[in-house]
């Protein structure tokens, strides 16, 4: 599941979670889980080498970061038919591990 903080002063969505706002400093910050949450694709790269021993059976990877509406900007795994500057959606699923990846489509 995909988890940003909201700040109930400012209404600013940061991303990853910290103490306070970034925007307005306050600490009311409460946390929203959308779905799926709508960007701009800012750039794409492509992942020929990894270490991890998951990742190798699936190189080449593409990898893109992706502005969401919301405000902050994510790192994504992207489908095969993302381009730099394409409207997408980000949804949140959980890898073997449980560990949470976000995917742009």
């Amino acid at each position: 599941m995909m988890r940003l903080q909201h700040c109930t002063a400012c209404g600013h969505a940061q991303y990853p979670p910290r103490e306070i706002c970034g925007a307005c400093l306050a600490d009311a910050l409460e946390w929203f889980a959308p779905n799926c949450e709508p960007g701009e694709l800012l750039a794409v790269t492509i992942l020929h080498h990894s270490h991890e021993p998951g990742f190798r059976a699936r190189l080449p990877l593409r990898i893109g970061l992706v502005q969401l509406d919301a405000g902050p900007t994510v790192v994504c795994f992207l489908g095969d038919d993302c381009a730099a500057g394409a409207r997408v959606t980000v949804t949140a699923s959980n890898d073997p591990q449980g560990r949470s990846v976000l995917s742009a489509a």
